[in-house]
């Protein structure tokens, strides 16, 4: 059974298939969960409370959406509240403000890190809604439509934190790219030999 069958069982009180239903989509629900907020305890509070609010809602739920799209969007809020209650969660303009056109990361933290845990450090740093879109499409694979249902906001917004967030991961993570490092390409050469034949030569 699919998961909107499942939920469809469920939400005519079917105990069974939502526990099924628990087993599948939980590993995706805790996975984002601990990408948005910062203690693993936490996110697993949230997870418990998103599947006790999907049970309770059920039969409300309507299938607008898919039932994983709603979950999320159940998840979102949950960890928008908890934010709100910590009052030190920045906007997403002053936190883009705040990243804008960083340095790469020293060479020598490069080599003692692999690119996974370079990645999960640079998401923290991303604001919440662009975190939140980029785990959403490049880790659970939902639709821009879908995400933009999750977050609450329209499809070119999604595109636009998506975009935002490729630009500056793709910068934090540059020591990882294959080849050597964009800023000892030209290293041991003069201000003025780049590009020039050597003293004597013919044009």
């Amino acid at each position: 059974m699919s998961d909107d069958e499942l939920a469809a069982a469920a939400a005519v009180g079917d105990r069974e298939a939502f526990a099924v239903l628990v087993a599948r989509v939980s590993p995706g629900l805790l996975r984002y969960l601990r990408r948005m907020v910062s203690d693993p305890p936490t996110a697993e509070d949230l997870a418990q409370e998103t599947l006790l609010h999907a049970w309770k809602s059920l039969p409300d739920f309507g299938f607008r959406s898919s039932f994983r799209t709603w979950m999320f969007s159940i998840a979102h809020r949950r960890t928008v509240d908890h934010h709100r209650r910590r009052r030190d969660v920045p906007t997403d303009e002053g936190r883009f403000a705040e990243l804008a056109d960083p340095a790469p990361l020293p060479a020598e933290q490069a080599e003692h890190s692999s690119l996974v845990d370079a990645l999960r450090h640079e998401l923290t740093n991303l604001p919440p809604t662009s975190r939140a879109a980029w785990w959403l499409r490049e880790a659970e694979g939902l639709s821009l439509d879908e995400i933009a249902r999750v977050l609450q906001i329209s499809t070119g917004s999604v595109r636009g934190h998506l975009q935002r967030s490729r630009r500056y991961l793709s910068a934090r993570l540059a020591p990882w790219r294959p080849g050597p490092p964009p800023d000892t390409v030209h290293r041991g050469r003069g201000p003025n030999e780049a590009g020039h034949h050597r003293k004597g030569a013919q044009p």
